[in-house]
């Protein structure tokens, strides 16, 4: 199997280059094209694991992923959110600031009976933030600042709106965007490499799925669905107006066969636009 970029990626090797995996397509993607020599090797691959991601995704990186890296001497590691930040699902310091981007009715429904959608922050506080500390922990504040640091973050070509490019010590980098590789064609480069297809990246609790996801979660991992279900009860003693669903009914109570489509994952993304990838 042979990859040429249609626009060659280049990194500034005299930084530090940190992969930020989030566990999804894109960043399976990227391990693929390093694996086959088309992207240079980083210093580190790094994901964080939220503890509500689904089982799904980290079944898939033992069995697929870590086998590549310890091949290739490319250092793989999850670190867990909590050893990190005490933020969960509300900000550590603020018991009412939600950090998911649930449905709420606390300003009404609209005219079809929908909730509205919150913002979330919960990528930046579930995994940018524990990342830089672990980094910093590990290398120093002073001589990472000294480098510099870039993160190479799994979005691809045709998610241009999510793209940023913020200067200072932590900047950005997008391998397949800057490759111009598109997200179904990094699909295929993982299943023409011999892999099965990558799963998403999301949490189960996430809110950011579509019905058939729901759907497949389900009847493929009951257990993460149930999950989900528990969860949306508890929230919702401290939230009652909070959902898992724009219907405003809860996860294990609806009939997803007689419901509108649920917002796509890509359409709602949160405001670092490190989930899914």
């Amino acid at each position: 199997m042979s990859i040429k970029l249609r626009r060659p990626f280049y990194p500034n090797l005299e930084r530090m280059q940190i992969l930020s995996s989030g566990g999804g397509t894109q960043s399976i993607c990227q391990v693929v094209l390093i694996y086959m020599g088309v992207l240079p090797k980083p210093d580190l691959i790094i994901m964080a694991d939220t503890e509500r991601e689904a089982s799904n995704v980290f079944d898939y990186h033992k069995k697929h992923i870590k086998p590549l890296c310890d091949e290739m001497g490319v250092e793989f590691v999850i670190i867990k959110k909590s050893d990190w930040v005490r933020n969960d699902i509300c900000l550590a310091n603020d018991d009412e600031a939600v950090l998911p981007g649930f449905f709420t009715e606390f300003n009404g429904r609209d005219s079809q009976g929908l909730c509205g959608k919150q913002p979330g922050y919960c990528s930046s506080h579930w995994k940018v933030e524990p990342i830089r500390k672990y980094l910093n922990h590990r290398y120093g504040e002073k001589a990472l600042t000294k480098r510099g640091v870039d993160f190479w973050i799994g979005m691809s070509f045709d998610e241009r709106n999510r793209v940023k490019y913020p200067s200072g010590k932590w900047q950005k980098r997008y391998p397949l965007f800057e490759a111009e590789i598109l997200r179904e064609q990094a699909i295929q480069i993982v299943e023409d490499f011999g892999l099965p297809e990558p799963p998403r990246s999301a949490c189960w609790m996430c809110p950011n799925r579509h019905d058939e996801e729901w759907i497949w979660m389900k009847e493929n991992v009951p257990f993460d669905f149930e999950r989900a279900c528990q969860f949306e009860q508890t929230l919702q003693k401290d939230f009652d107006w909070l959902y898992l669903h724009k219907s405003g009914k809860n996860i294990g109570e609806i009939d997803f066969s007689l419901k509108p489509k649920q917002t796509d994952m890509f359409e709602q993304y949160c405001d670092t636009g490190m989930c899914f990838v």
